[in-house]
């Protein structure tokens, strides 16, 4: 459990960097983007002698078809994921996402015998819509083309999730995060053949540590699908939205809202419950 934590720290870490890359620097999404793949997969390349690398027999036929769909699943939501991001209400693009815990615990239930508990998913729906009834206003959601790609983005997130979830099985988190990371960076790489290296230095450093701390953020994540399950991890990670919603309060004075304070009490009460009472 307490490594997920950590990652939800990393999260909030590296939403706070990304903000000051996009917001301050005003470093353009398609430049910043293949970046930041680019250190995701440098740094967790470092890491692969020590944490798991690979070897011939992983690579079988079954593990080479799940490779496959994840690096298509995962380049698609991601193309689809930061259209949104540049042409979508930010206020409409946010509603959305947060429905991305609730499908993925979900997809877990249909698809993982292992993960199906009537306990734990109660608990994980209580949770999900804590965080989705802490950040919904009262605006009505748009559903307009780029918010239809927006859900795409969503649904292709969580179900990554599963796909992960199997070729755990086969690969240390490490190198599967590695192959993920490799991938994409290739992919953006070569499609939007960003000028990488123009922007401000400041904002250079800070994409690093942005990739440093979603390294930490998403290995996590795969050790915790790996030792607590899908629907356990989703459910500590929903606590990263509020650790951000908090850290924007103090580093950007950002208001802070009672009602994520009280969604932050029954998400952690949700969390314990799975932890301790089940």
């Amino acid at each position: 459990m307490f490594s997920v934590i950590v990652a939800s720290l990393g999260y909030g870490g590296g939403v706070l960097a990304d903000k000051v890359i996009l917001a301050k620097h005003k470093v353009p999404v398609l430049r910043f983007i293949p970046l930041l793949f680019i250190w995701l997969a440098v740094i967790t390349a470092v890491f692969m002698p020590k944490f798991g690398g690979f070897k011939l027999e992983m690579f079988t036929l079954n593990s080479i078809i799940l490779l496959i769909a994840m690096a298509v699943v995962a380049v698609l939501w991601n193309v689809f994921y930061y259209q949104g991001i540049q042409k979508e209400n930010l206020h409409e693009f946010e509603l959305i996402m947060l429905l991305s815990p609730l499908v993925t615990i979900m997809f877990a239930e249909i698809f993982i015998p292992a993960e199906r508990s009537w306990s734990v998913f109660i608990a994980g729906v209580i949770a999900s819509l804590a965080l989705i009834f802490a950040r919904f206003k009262s605006h009505h959601l748009k559903v307009s083309r780029v918010a239809k790609r927006t859900m795409l983005a969503m649904v292709l997130m969580s179900f990554e999730s599963i796909l992960i979830n199997e070729l755990l099985g086969v690969f240390s988190p490490v190198a599967l995060y590695f192959v993920r990371t490799f991938i994409i960076a290739l992919v953006f790489t070569l499609v939007f053949k960003p000028k990488v290296l123009k922007m401000p230095t400041m904002a250079f450093g800070l994409t690093i540590l942005s990739a440093m701390l979603g390294v930490i953020q998403m290995v996590l994540k795969f050790y915790g699908f790996q030792n607590l399950g899908i629907v356990e991890t989703t459910m500590i990670l929903i606590m990263g939205p509020f650790l951000v919603y908090i850290m924007s309060s103090i580093w950007f004075k950002e208001k802070l809202f009672k009602r994520d304070v009280a969604a932050a009490m029954v998400v952690v009460l949700c969390v314990l419950y799975v932890q301790f009472w089940r």
